[in-house]
């Protein structure tokens, strides 16, 4: 696209890989090269590597090291959260938010068929899961409750720390996916909590699912003993070095910023289209995350046209076979499938200044008009 100025507004997909994190990960490739559970001198150099870095993202997490599992990503790491837990509890029940990401909503039917049940809690217009919900679910014994603390496509804010506190009442193990929220705003209280590192400026293939002590779960990779026996498999030590470094980089005021920048962004928008709304404007948000759905306007065609002009974004739509699926989260919070089928979300990064934002306000207003003429 020469001469088209291009905006990257999908951070929640992903984001680009810090300067400092790529330092770190060339230097590591030129580092120790042994594999760390060798017992030779060159294991040993590898493993020294890979316990500088444990210790780095667990006090991003505010864990203690030995409650650092590292996985692939967030799926993996959701993936042996829920279903590993299940099949610990042999067979147990699964409460899960019905907004939460389909790596965990797939995972939980897959504990239902293997002998569970999967119990799923309904959310309000906002995208809310009441807490009182979750009180009443526990009523019967639960292996596991699932709530993410931001949803990946509105930004909506789950009460994890109400949700929490029922479900350790309860002595039942919480799981909150954090993805969204590592590096930009206080992390939640649970037994088991993921995260993933291309969500944080670190590279793609590399996450941590953090389990607190007493929590157990049945490891979904075996063969090994890596990760205290919980997840089979010769470390990633490059990615895990490279996700270190991004959590050393986890800057003091992203919410700030990414508030201002969203912000500018939203009011130019609204001053300058009709027929648009804000999902999840009214209760708190993803500093980052702007979920817009637009009258008379298919996200698909939206899309199409936003990258055109070098605007990236994206939809809460899933590609299947061919076919474009409704949101599950917009349908979950309400919307026709209609509707659901005119949401866009445009997430902002630390590097989007107040001026791309406007810009790409621009650019999707022009978008707009010449798709409904």
């Amino acid at each position: 696209m020469p001469g088209v100025r291009r905006i990257y507004l999908d951070h929640a997909a992903t984001t680009p890989l810090d300067p400092v994190v790529r330092e770190a990960m060339a230097r590591a490739l030129d580092g120790p090269y042994g594999n760390p559970s060798s017992q030779h001198w060159a294991g040993r150099e590898a493993v020294r590597l890979l316990d500088d870095a444990r210790d780095t993202i667990a006090q991003s997490l505010d864990a203690q090291a030995a409650e650092v599992c590292f996985t692939s990503g967030g799926t993996e790491a959701a993936n042996l959260a829920v279903l590993g837990r299940a099949v610990q509890m042999r067979g147990g029940r699964v409460v899960v938010g019905a907004t939460e990401h389909h790596c965990v909503l797939r995972a939980a039917d897959l504990a239902g068929s293997l002998g569970g049940s999967v119990h799923v809690l309904a959310v309000d217009s906002q995208g809310l899961v009441n807490p009182d919900d979750v009180r009443d679910a526990l009523a019967e014994p639960t292996a596991v409750v699932s709530v993410m603390h931001a949803n990946n496509e509105t930004g909506t804010l789950q009460p994890v720390a109400d949700i929490a506190r029922i479900c350790a009442e309860r002595e039942t193990a919480f799981f909150c996916d954090a993805v969204q929220t590592w590096g930009v705003l206080p992390l939640p209280e649970a037994d088991l909590l993921a995260v993933s590192a291309h969500k944080a400026y670190g590279p793609k293939g590399v996450g941590t699912l953090r389990i607190r002590p007493g929590t157990r779960v049945q490891p979904m990779l075996v063969g090994g003993g890596q990760e205290r026996e919980r997840r089979a498999g010769t470390e990633n030590l490059l990615g895990i070095v490279g996700m270190a470094a991004a959590a050393m980089a986890l800057p003091l005021n992203a919410a700030e910023h990414l508030t201002r920048v969203r912000d500018a962004f939203e009011t130019e928008v609204l001053e300058r289209m009709d027929g648009v709304q804000v999902s999840s404007a009214a209760v708190p948000r993803h500093p980052g995350i702007c979920h817009l759905t637009i009258e008379g306007v298919s996200a698909e065609s939206l899309l199409i046209r936003l990258d055109q002009v070098g605007l990236a974004a994206s939809s809460g739509a899933a590609c299947s076979s061919g076919a474009i699926e409704a949101s599950h989260v917009l349908l979950a919070m309400g919307f026709s499938p209609q509707q659901a089928a005119t949401g866009v979300r445009f997430s902002f990064g630390r590097t989007t200044t107040i001026e791309e934002a406007q810009l790409a306000a621009e650019k999707v207003t022009e978008a707009v008009r010449a798709l409904r003429r």
